[in-house]
C-alpha cells in the first residue's frame, strides 16, 4: 500500500486529504508542523509528501531544504495557496505543484500521475 504524508496546519484541509486519499486506498499519515514530519519521514518510507508553505515554526520550503539535505527520497507534491510560480521558487525540486484554489479534482490528477498503476478513481467533486 502506497503511503502518503500530509503535511497541513489546516486542520479542516487536513482531514479532507486524508479523508479522500483513505478512500483511494492510501495508508495515510498526517501532520500540522514540519519538524514532526520531518521525525516520520526519517523513521518510515512515505511514498509521497502533500506539503504546505505556510507552517508554524517551520515553512515548507525549508522542510523541503532538511529532507534533500539529508538525503531522504520521497516525491513532493507542494499544496499551498501560493500562485504556483510562486511555489516553484520556494520548492524548486518538487515533483508537482498545487494551488488549493484547483480543487480536489485537479489535485487528484497530480497524485494519479505520481502513481500510475495504481486505479485512482479521479473524480470531479
Amino acid at each position: 500500500m502506497k503511503r502518503i504524508l500530509v503535511v497541513e496546519d489546516e486542520e479542516k484541509i487536513r482531514k479532507i486529504y486524508s479523508r479522500l486519499l483513505r478512500e483511494e486506498g492510501f495508508e495515510v499519515m498526517e501532520t500540522a508542523s514540519a519538524d514532526v514530519a520531518y521525525d516520520m519521514l526519517r523513521r518510515k518510507k512515505v511514498d509521497l509528501v502533500l506539503l504546505d508553505i505556510r507552517l508554524p515554526e517551520i515553512e515548507g520550503n525549508i522542510l523541503h531544504e532538511m529532507l534533500e539535505y539529508s538525503n531522504i527520497k520521497t516525491n513532493v507534491i507542494v499544496a499551498s495557496i501560493y500562485p504556483v510560480e510562486v511555489q516553484k521558487r520556494l520548492i524548486p525540486h518538487a515533483a508537482d505543484y498545487f494551488d488549493k484554489s484547483q480543487g480536489l479534482y485537479v489535485l487528484m490528477e497530480k497524485i494519479k500521475k505520481i502513481f500510475p498503476n495504481k486505479n485512482i478513481k479521479v473524480r470531479n467533486r
